[in-house]
């Protein structure tokens, strides 16, 4: 209990650069992250932290293995030799507690981490992450996951950082025959709504595409295209596991019914979509 509550007073996040990035766009300094603390709490965090640095790593690791993923994430929270243990990507140890506290504990969530993606944040996109990723949105039902492009974001985050198919061929002069090359999230299964891409992901490609001699680009394209095609019914299946995890039914069907009247309670934002 004690350790869960230090975490309280110095959280940190596994999209740190990304949350910096954001503080620093709104004029919020580092300290601002922090609580500010009586000299008697400092002492008694102090004194955990003595006792925390002393356990042995084979104990340490031992109890780990029977902590929930909220507790593992809070536990990495207290010191640098516990978030070193907890939250290396390249561990065996670390990957194995997190997969172990996973089968365990969030039972929905049988499905392994897609390749490249550590166990803790598999975990920390389907679970633990209760916010928006790039701004202070607690709203669960203006929150949803686009496992498409890894996000758990708000509908205004989500605009800011894709664009229309329109926009890529009018004004962003992106070749037709590029499109297949990059990874899009079309909300609706509705033929007529249109995909949106993240523009993080359609610069990296054109970088990419850009560095290719001529007579190696229609390759490329295809074997591009083969991968989207791939990871296709991948990304479906996790986007069916994160809201079995996070939602129960009650909550599934109601954001279902939100989502419906939001499509037909708006023909002036879905022929906006149409025309873009």
């Amino acid at each position: 209990m004690l350790l869960t509550k230090l975490s309280l007073y110095s959280c940190f996040d596994p999209f740190s650069s990304t949350v910096r990035r954001n503080s620093r766009a709104h004029g919020k300094s580092e300290e601002d992250q922090f609580y500010y603390l009586s000299s008697s709490s400092i002492s008694s965090i102090s004194m955990i932290l003595q006792v925390a640095q002393t356990i042995p790593s084979e104990i340490l690791i031992e109890i780990c293995s029977y902590l929930h993923p909220q507790d593992l994430y809070s536990l990495a929270s207290v010191c640098k030799r516990y978030r070193s243990l907890l939250w290396s990507r390249g561990s065996t140890t670390t990957q194995q507690i997190w997969r172990t506290s996973r089968m365990r504990y969030v039972t929905n969530l049988s499905l392994a981490p897609p390749l490249g993606m550590s166990e803790q944040q598999y975990i920390w996109l389907m679970v633990l992450l209760k916010k928006c990723m790039f701004c202070d949105e607690k709203d669960r039902f203006e929150l949803t996951m686009h496992w498409e492009f890894r996000m758990y974001c708000c509908n205004k985050c989500l605009n800011e950082k894709t664009v229309s198919r329109k926009t890529l061929l009018n004004e962003w002069n992106v070749p037709e025959t590029l499109l297949v090359c990059f990874p899009q999230l079309q909300r609706n299964k509705n033929l007529q709504d249109l995909p949106l891409y993240l523009k993080r992901n359609v610069l990296k490609t054109l970088n990419n595409y850009n560095k290719l001699k001529a007579s190696e680009r229609v390759q490329w394209i295809k074997q591009q295209e083969n991968k989207i095609l791939k990871i296709q019914s991948e990304n479906e299946q996790y986007n069916n596991i994160h809201d079995q995890t996070r939602y129960d039914h009650t909550e599934r069907v109601e954001r279902l019914l939100r989502k419906l009247h939001g499509f037909y309670d708006c023909p002036r934002r879905y022929n906006y979509t149409l025309n873009n």
